[in-house]
Parts: C-alpha cells; sequence; structure tokens
C-alpha cells in the first residue's frame, strides 16, 4: 500500500518509511482532523456550490446504521459487545448522519455505540442545525420528546408517522381527512425519556401538522410536520419532500458497498474513526466532484444523464494522497471535472426493485482489507 500511495505523488519517490513508522505516526493522528477537513470542504462549497432550497429551507435527512467492528477488547469497552446464536461475540456500532438531500453531502456524522439510541444521538446533533434547516425523519425517530424539543429550538421538521403506535394517527386515517392539526401534550414519562438522552424540555405541548400522502402502489403515508401554514408550504409538496429522504440511504450504501468502510485498516478504536470519516469526506469530494460536472454539462444532456460517482470515487483512491501533501493545482481539478463529465451514467427515476423478503448481509473477510 505504501508503494502504490508514494507512486502517486508527482514526482514519484521511492518509498522511505517503514510500515512500523507508519503504526507510530498513526497512532497519534485524531481522527478529528478528517471531521474538521470534512467541515472545511463544506464551508468552501457553501460558497462555490450554493445548495437550492425548498421555501427557503434546507433539507437535510437524518438516518443511521450499524458497522460491524472487529471484536478486540478494546472495540468492546467502547462500542459495546453484542453475542450470535452460537454465543460467539461480535461488536456493532451505530452511525448516525445529517445528510442535505440536495446537495448530496454528509453534513455531519458520529460513530457510537450500538446500544444508543438514534433518538438520543439526534437529539445531541441538532446544535449542528439551523433554523431554516427541514429536518426529515423516517419512522424510527418520532417522539413526543424530540418533537417537542424540536418544536422549542425553532428547527421545523417532517416525519413518517404511519404504522406506528400514536392514537392521533389512527383518529386521523379514519376520518379520511387530507390534513389536521393536532396537539399533543408532553406527558411525564414523555419528560422522563428526555432527561434520559440528557435534554431537558420547557414547553408542556407539541403542535403537529398531520398530512395524508397516497403512494401510486396504493399505499398510504401519514406525514408530521411543525410547518403549519397550509398556504406557505401546501400539503401536495411533501410528498416529494419525503422522498427526498431516500438520499441519505444511498449514501450509506455508497459507504459500505463502494469505500468498503467496514474493512477498516486499523482495529482499534480511533483507527475505526479514522476511516470512518476518511471516508466520509472522500464520498463528500467526489459528490462536490460530480456536481462540478453536472453544471458543466448542456441542458438536454443534463436532464437524461448524471456524473458516474462510483468512477469519480475510483479515480480519487490515486490522487488524494497526492492532494494532501503537495499542492494541486486549479488546471489539473478542471481536467478531472471534463473527465468526469464524460463519463455518465443514464438517469433512471421510474426504475424500482422489490426489496428481498430475506437476506443474508455479507460480512468482510477480516483478513481481507
Amino acid at each position: 500500500m505504501l508503494d502504490d500511495l508514494f507512486a502517486t505523488l508527482q514526482a514519484p519517490l521511492p518509498r522511505t518509511v517503514t510500515q512500523s513508522a507508519l503504526s507510530q505516526a498513526r497512532q497519534k493522528l485524531k481522527a478529528s482532523v478528517f471531521e474538521a477537513l470534512n467541515e472545511r470542504l463544506l464551508g468552501s462549497l457553501a460558497t462555490l456550490l450554493p445548495e437550492p432550497r425548498w421555501r427557503g429551507l434546507r433539507r437535510v435527512a437524518a438516518d443511521s446504521t450499524t458497522l460491524r467492528l472487529p471484536a478486540w477488547p478494546e472495540n468492546q469497552a467502547e462500542f459495546g459487545v453484542q453475542s450470535d446464536h452460537p454465543g460467539q461475540p461480535y461488536v456493532l456500532a451505530r452511525a448516525l448522519g445529517l445528510f442535505a438531500t440536495t446537495s448530496r453531502l454528509m453534513l455531519k456524522a458520529v460513530l457510537g455505540r450500538f446500544d444508543e439510541a438514534e433518538r438520543a444521538l439526534l437529539a445531541q446533533r441538532l446544535p449542528h442545525l439551523a433554523g431554516d434547516d427541514l429536518l426529515i425523519l423516517d419512522r424510527g425517530f418520532p417522539a413526543v420528546w424530540l418533537f417537542t424539543l424540536l418544536q422549542q429550538r425553532g428547527l421545523p421538521f417532517l416525519a413518517r408517522m404511519d404504522g406506528t403506535p400514536w392514537s392521533c394517527v389512527e383518529r386521523f386515517l379514519l376520518s379520511g381527512q387530507t390534513e389536521t392539526v393536532v396537539t399533543l401534550k408532553v406527558s411525564k414519562a414523555a419528560q422522563r425519556q428526555a432527561q434520559a438522552a440528557g435534554m431537558h424540555l420547557i414547553d408542556n405541548a407539541v403542535t403537529l401538522r398531520l398530512i395524508r400522502v397516497v403512494l401510486s402502489t396504493g399505499t398510504v403515508e401519514v406525514l408530521a410536520t411543525s410547518l403549519l401554514d397550509a398556504q406557505t408550504f401546501p400539503a401536495a409538496d411533501f410528498k416529494s419532500l419525503y422522498h427526498a429522504r431516500w438520499h441519505i440511504e444511498e449514501a450509506f450504501k455508497v459507504l459500505k458497498h463502494r469505500l468498503n468502510v467496514e474493512q477498516f485498516s486499523g482495529e482499534l478504536p480511533e483507527p475505526i474513526r479514522q476511516d470512518f470519516h476518511a471516508k466520509l469526506f472522500t464520498a463528500n469530494l467526489a459528490e462536490a466532484l460530480a456536481r462540478s460536472a453536472y453544471d458543466t454539462l448542456p441542458e438536454d444532456k443534463a436532464q437524461r444523464y448524471d456524473p458516474n460517482v462510483t468512477y469519480v470515487l475510483n479515480s480519487l483512491k490515486t490522487r488524494l494522497f497526492c492532494w494532501l501533501i503537495q499542492r494541486v493545482s486549479p488546471s489539473q481539478i478542471l481536467t478531472l471535472i471534463e473527465l468526469y463529465a464524460r463519463t455518465l451514467e443514464l438517469k433512471r427515476p421510474d426504475r424500482k426493485a422489490p426489496r428481498p423478503q430475506s437476506r443474508i448481509k455479507p460480512k468482510p473477510r477480516r483478513q481481507y482489507k
């Protein structure tokens, strides 16, 4: 690997460091350096590639996934331990992300313990959101205490509610109405749940607008939002708004299956976090380059094609090391963007595939990285 990295330099040099030197240097590196690098990238893109907004709001999806880690004692202590059917221990971490669905950039992500509830992880990330961010949540997040917390912080939200045991949702479905507004009181149980997540609730009630959405398959969804003004925020817009949440699912798929994040190059907690945040930075950089390439396409071609992000990711593997330690010229970046604009894939907006009912998820072998 070191030989390959040194060969990517603008003036290739023979490898002069040993495997042990690399390992020792890596122990002195904090994973937070990649978080800071990602924040710097996002700050630059906010100026260079401003994100389109919906009625003044930036659409941000939140979701979590799990990562399987090496079962070393240090990882068990850091992330917790589970047992499979034969009783063998294994380690899972929970990764939660805040994802801008229009620009398709991961704004913030955290790697925590598997037994940490995703609602609590989300509540701790709320300071990274602003009042003009619309937070989009799936059915795993709705809770009176979380909605109340978002309301008192002035953060608008949209969440899917059908299939959850909420009596107000059941009554709404039976009513046949297209939309309605309900007010829910904050119970003592909800207060305790907020306190368990390290949060304090001031409001005693939360007001929600329930919206019925009928999909092309006939499935009925119920969406809850804090955007109560039906004139400013028409109910007809919320179907596509919630559908955009799917992009964070695709982002996790890229992280797991294109960047192979679970094939860690280090086996202990800090190297694992290094890999996680470094690959998030790589994914964001690839998306930014692909978006720059898309903006150069003629209008007729842009309607039918997108740059191939998988190709962009593969091309970065041989360049990113050089870019991080040597000055990269603008002409090199422009040449790459021109190449990405010629490496396209056809848009398939109506393509659907049924979800398998039962499938064994592939697990990476530890000896292959």
